[in-house]
């Protein structure tokens, strides 16, 4: 009975298979050393012997002789294989392009990084609602990091912005963008398998002079904070007493350059601001305000359908809204605006309280620079195949109002 419980070895049943062949040699000495040592004992002593024989046998089973032989043997052949390494994918921006691409990548295949000085999306369409308080600006953000959260997004999201493609080393060079008291002015570097350009475009102000100093723009959401701030400061200033007439409509004249999109809605809707809030809180002022559109081609949303222009036109100027098509503006000061008319060559100065410019959109400095290592130099956006890859880098992708997929020719 005793040899039939000796003959079950541990490892049989704590790793269900058959124990290794080292360990049943041991094993099988110490049993005939075991029935040798009870054998050679006298009758008396030999109870004694057998128990301090098993005393031993146990003390060498429980101090892990034959399963730590076994363990480290299965161990061995057991060894998980590493799991393969993540593709890496860096994204730059988080506007409209790139976020549409975060949501619906996989992350859980790839170790996706994210790229921007702003840490949130901006539903850019109801910044002109923003500027005169008919949206709350809080109303038209989403936190990126809350976004990445809510969709369970395996996403590292650093707040700074690139200032360098290096398609050679497969590598962005980015700065932090909160705060330059750190080493280095925070710059870092972030090498990548695959590099998706989603950065946008800037304001475009062909290079006139006076525009970056004296207008305001309407891109971001702290621009129409700016606006609205810059509208009420105009009427307060118009109401300091021993301010003359004249002054006064050059204080309340809204002056917007660009008679697009962007430019049209603004004026639509900082016209109702300043008839429906504005004038019944300064009455005394109220007839000093005018808004006037600037315009460079004959009609205002020369892009769209000619009916839309027709009546976007007309019911300005039932609102009493002033359309100055066919000019173009040659410099901005402080308070005044000179434009030149396309057809008589007649320049005229117009003097205003606060002008905003949405004359058009350019390429950053940084997608510039890129187009020049890839030989895209001449073009305005940077140029992608129907895949929206750039041919000239296989790993780079380019997305939204930065790129433009160049189509192919039939003829």
């Amino acid at each position: 009975m005793f040899m039939e419980w000796t003959s079950i070895h541990p490892s049989d049943v704590l790793l269900h298979e058959q124990p290794a062949t080292p360990v049943l040699d041991e094993q099988s000495f110490f049993i005939r050393f075991f029935v040798h040592k009870i054998q050679s004992c006298s009758s008396g002593s030999r109870w004694l012997a057998a128990f301090a024989s098993l005393r031993d046998f146990l003390h060498w089973l429980c101090s892990g002789g034959g399963i730590v032989a076994y363990a480290d043997s299965a161990r061995a052949e057991e060894a998980p294989e590493p799991p393969p390494r993540k593709k890496k994918v860096v994204v730059l921006g988080t506007g409209w392009a790139g976020t549409s691409f975060l949501k619906n990548l996989d992350s859980s295949r790839y170790e996706v990084k994210v790229i921007s000085p702003r840490n949130y999306f901006a539903f850019t369409p109801l910044l002109p609602s923003v500027t005169c308080g008919t949206v709350e600006a809080r109303s038209v953000v989403e936190p990126i990091r809350r976004m990445f959260e809510k969709k369970g997004k395996d996403v590292a999201y650093y707040e700074a912005e690139c200032f360098k493609i290096d398609p050679t080393k497969k590598a962005v060079h980015c700065r932090s963008a909160v705060g330059t008291n750190l080493d280095g002015n925070g710059d870092f570097m972030l090498d990548y398998d695959y590099l998706v350009v989603a950065l946008g475009a800037t304001v475009n102000t062909f290079n006139t002079p006076g525009v970056m100093e004296h207008c305001h723009f309407l891109k971001e959401v702290e621009d129409a904070q700016k606006i609205r701030k810059s509208v009420i400061d105009c009427f307060e200033r118009a109401s300091i007493p021993n301010i003359s007439e004249e002054e006064k409509r050059k204080i309340l004249h809204f002056v917007i350059i660009g008679g697009g999109p962007t430019g049209v809605e603004f004026a639509a809707e900082l016209h109702d601001f300043l008839v429906e809030d504005l004038v019944k809180l300064y009455p005394a002022i109220a007839q000093f305000v005018k808004i006037t559109i600037i315009q460079s081609g004959e009609h205002i949303l020369n892009t769209f359908d000619q009916r839309i222009a027709v009546f976007a036109e007309s019911k300005f100027q039932r609102d009493g809204i002033e359309l100055s098509t066919g000019f173009r503006v040659i410099k901005v000061s402080d308070d005044s605006i000179t434009v030149k008319c396309k057809s008589s060559g007649v320049e005229t100065l117009v003097p205003y309280g606060m002008a905003i410019w949405s004359a058009g959109i350019g390429t950053r400095p940084v997608i510039t620079d890129f187009m020049n290592q890839v030989g895209q130099g001449k073009r305005r956006a940077l140029a992608t195949n129907e895949w929206l890859r750039v041919p000239e880098c296989d790993s780079v992708y380019a997305i939204g109002d930065c790129s433009s997929i160049s189509q192919r020719k039939i003829m």
